[in-house]
C-alpha cells in the first residue's frame, strides 16, 4: 500500500499504508459503481476498502501476501504480482479496487511497482479499476506512456482532505489512534475499461468532509 512518509529508510519494509474507509466511501460518493459486478482489491491489508464496498451493498472480496485482515471476505494469502492467478481473477464481471504498494518490498527498492500493479489490475478487470494514490504520481516522465498511450483514465479523484495513514504496525500498537492528521495529498485514479477513451483524462475534487464528522472522529480516536 502506498504510504504517507517520505523517508526511505523509515518506511514500512512491505509498503502497508493502511487508509480509513472514508477514503473508499468518498470515492463512492462521486463515483458510480457497477451493480452485479464482484470487486477485488489484491493488496487489502487490513480490509478497509473492501469494507467499505461491502458497506455500500456490493459484493467485496480481498487478498493479500500477509494475512492481516480477519474479516470473513478475506480470500486468502495470495502474491498478486506472482505467476498464479487467483480464481476470482477469472469473474466475468470484475472491477479492481486498491491501494497498491509503492516502492518497497521486502525493505528493498522496487521501481515502478505500483505501475506494475496497476497494469496487472487493468488486465485483469473487466469494469472498472480504481488506484489510491499520492497526486505527485501523476507528474513523472517514466508513466507518459500509462496515462497517454497505452491506458488513459476515465477520471482522477482528488482527495481535498488529506487522508491519514499510517503505517499498519503502528496501527496495531496505537489502534485508531494512529490516524492523526494527513501529511501527503492523495487521490483516486479510476480506470473504465467499458468506455470508449475521452481525449483527456477529466479531474474532479472531492470536497472535505462535514466538519462535525471530522470532529466525531478525532473525539473517537482519543477515547
Amino acid at each position: 500500500m502506498s504510504g504517507e512518509l517520505s523517508s526511505a529508510n523509515s518506511r514500512h519494509p512491505w509498503d502497508w499504508y493502511v487508509e480509513e474507509r472514508w477514503v473508499t466511501h468518498r470515492l463512492a460518493d462521486f463515483l458510480p459503481l457497477d451493480e452485479g459486478v464482484t470487486y477485488l482489491d489484491p493488496c487489502c491489508g487490513s480490509g478497509n476498502i473492501v469494507e467499505a464496498l461491502a458497506e455500500r451493498g456490493h459484493q467485496a472480496f480481498g487478498t493479500d501476501l500477509f494475512e492481516r485482515y480477519a474479516g470473513a471476505r478475506f480470500l486468502g494469502v495470495h502474491d498478486w504480482m506472482g505467476d498464479q492467478r487467483h480464481l476470482l481473477e477469472a469473474s466475468d464481471a470484475l472491477s479492481i479496487f486498491f491501494n497498491p504498494p509503492y516502492s518497497r518490498q521486502n525493505g528493498a527498492l522496487v521501481r515502478g511497482l505500483a505501475e506494475k500493479c496497476i497494469r496487472r489490475a487493468i488486465e485483469v478487470a473487466t469494469h472498472k479499476v480504481a488506484a489510491l494514490l499520492p497526486v505527485k504520481w501523476l507528474a513523472s516522465k517514466g508513466r507518459y506512456n500509462l496515462f497517454e498511450r497505452d491506458h488513459r483514465p476515465s477520471g482522477i479523484y482528488i482527495l481535498c482532505e488529506r487522508p491519514s495513514m499510517p503505517p499498519g504496525d503502528v496501527i496495531e500498537q496505537l489502534g485508531k489512534r494512529a490516524h492523526d492528521g494527513g501529511k501527503v495529498d492523495f487521490m483516486w485514479v479510476v480506470w473504465d475499461l467499458l468506455a470508449e477513451p475521452l481525449p483527456h483524462a477529466p479531474t474532479f475534487w472531492i470536497p472535505p468532509r462535514a466538519p462535525g464528522r471530522s470532529e466525531d472522529l478525532k473525539l473517537e480516536r482519543a477515547a
